[in-house]
């Protein structure tokens, strides 16, 4: 498979990862009106590991691994070149890689990692409160 092809794959499933994490944060603050949402263990789980190294990232002077990659395919495609690419391409890129100050980013992921690790803590999914409190743990109704 050609490099620049993969580099556009990679840059989708990176796109997809942060529509994920988005999606997560939203869900965690709708689980206050709908309590079912915190019984999805998997995903709660998944989307809290996720975000703790999305944020975890930037205090490790690092970049996203998905980021790494993608440029280094896309160095392989062409070194000097800029540019070129589908309109769509051009506009994901965009949004994935935005030309901002870096706090502009790292504010928000803080905080959403922030929140969701407390929400976690505070509402554990069923299957996780299960494993630490007998009777699902203290003043639970859900």
């Amino acid at each position: 498979m050609p490099y620049g092809l993969l580099a556009t794959l990679l840059m989708l499933i990176h796109f997809a990862w942060i529509i994920f994490m988005i999606w997560g944060f939203v869900l965690t603050i709708r689980g206050f009106w709908r309590p079912a949402f915190w019984n999805r263990t998997a995903f709660r789980t998944i989307h809290l590991l996720g975000i703790l190294f999305v944020a975890a990232m930037p205090l490790l002077n690092r970049l996203c691994p998905l980021t790494e990659w993608e440029y280094e395919l896309r160095r392989r495609v062409a070194p000097d070149a800029d540019g070129g690419q589908s309109f769509i391409i051009d506009w994901l890129e965009r949004v994935i890689y935005p030309d901002v100050p870096i706090e502009v980013v790292l504010v928000p992921t803080f905080i959403i990692a922030s929140f969701t690790l407390l929400m976690y803590i505070l509402r554990p999914p069923v299957r996780v409160r299960s494993l630490f409190f007998r009777g699902g743990g203290p003043g639970r109704s859900d």
